[in-house]
């Protein structure tokens, strides 16, 4: 048994915020509350958070990606427990890499990209043309994966689709219509207005990078663009994803500032991503740095754990610490401190930053009761 005492237990789905022991055993969540029994381990988390693991929507692992991160090391490393790889593998790609996914420690899901080969081909772009799909490949992946598979990933940026314009994203979502599964598409520097992409999508689709400031984005004159408003009415899921470039400070202020938060906060970190300041580093900076932004730390805890777990279909399993399943738990420390987050890595001339006063310092993180990562100060 191990034996979590005086944490404060943020749990969005069991509706749970105050200071609670929280008690393992087996591998499995056996009581949140007060705990008097002995336990074999018993760590005082006094002072810090313990929330469930923290679900990352959208990242890309290597070997799925020649870009992609070490995925224990960095996840486990920052709070993470399950990762989704966003579309770096397509239907000639994915089946190779099955054995590292079935292998991996880690609870990784995944987008399979519409081209073949996803982003094996970077650092020369994707070939995102409908005519050079295989649907019958794509088909095949989902019959035989489709508990391992959560949707299509489409990259819709100008400089990808060129003179296709929209037309790939009208494609990829007739072609999710026929299978029976979600859409997520990366929307920085779109072919054309925003107003047009979301039009095409459906209920339970995902615009990733909601934040991103090239292009048409989701603001105007510094006010969130009614199309925008109704596409959420209708349930069009909107993802906070920012890796190095994938966010601007002033779309973002300005959307956060009128209520407009993420319905599921993600990193897109890759190794190029990973670790790197200002930027959004790991999950637990992301944490940090929307916290920066005003949203607060328990809402925080629900869009990277609740919210993107009952979009997976996967609420019964993962994304709480309901009392029976598998005991994924993060525990993180406030460190009062300033930081600086900025929109760009540093040296980038168009780079923004703000100033924040808080850093969730990652210090213990169990995968199915195991304790996958354990600060030395903790």
């Amino acid at each position: 048994m191990l034996l979590l005492k005086n944490g404060h237990v943020i749990d969005p789905c069991n509706q749970i915020d105050q200071v609670a022991d929280l008690l393992i055993q087996d591998g499995k969540i056996a009581r949140v509350g007060h705990v008097e029994e002995q336990a074999d381990n018993t760590i005082d988390a006094a002072g810090c958070y313990v929330t469930p693991g923290l679900i990352d929507h959208h990242c890309h692992l290597y070997p799925l990606a020649k870009i992609g991160l070490p995925a224990e090391a960095v996840c486990f490393a920052s709070g993470v427990t399950t990762a989704v790889d966003a579309g770096s593998t397509g239907c000639a790609t994915y089946p190779e890499h099955r054995p590292f996914i079935q292998g991996s420690k880690l609870g990784i899901k995944a987008y399979l990209n519409v081209c073949s080969a996803g982003l094996s081909s970077l650092p020369v772009l994707e070939d995102v043309d409908p005519a050079h799909w295989d649907e019958g490949a794509v088909k095949a992946c989902f019959d035989r994966y489709g508990d391992e598979l959560l949707g299509l990933k489409l990259r819709t940026s100008a400089p990808i689709v060129k003179e296709l314009g929209y037309e790939p994203l009208r494609k990829t979502v007739e072609l999710a219509e026929r299978l029976g599964v979600s859409v997520m598409v990366h929307c920085t520097n779109p072919p054309g207005e925003m107003s047009q992409l979301l039009s095409i999508l459906r209920p339970g689709d995902v615009m990733t990078h909601m934040y991103m400031n090239q292009g048409s984005s989701i603001v105007e004159s510094r006010v969130v663009k009614d199309c925008v408003l109704r596409a959420r009415e209708r349930g069009v899921i909107f993802e906070a994803a920012d890796a190095r470039a994938h966010f601007g400070l002033d779309v973002a202020q300005t959307a956060i500032g009128a209520g407009f938060w993420p319905d599921i906060l993600a990193s897109d970190l890759t190794a190029l991503s990973m670790h790197l300041r200002p930027t959004a580093f790991n999950m637990a900076m992301q944490l940090s740095k929307y916290k920066a932004l005003g949203i607060p730390f328990p809402t925080l805890i629900q869009l990277c754990t609740q919210a993107p777990a009952a979009h997976m279909g996967m609420l019964d399993t993962i994304g709480s610490l309901t009392v029976g399943h598998a005991a994924d738990v993060a525990v993180f420390r406030p460190l009062h401190r300033e930081n600086i987050f900025g929109d760009r890595p540093y040296g980038d001339e168009n780079q923004k930053h703000i100033m924040g006063e808080t850093i969730y310092e990652p210090v213990l993180t169990l995968k199915d009761g195991d304790m996958v990562y354990r600060s030395v100060t903790f």
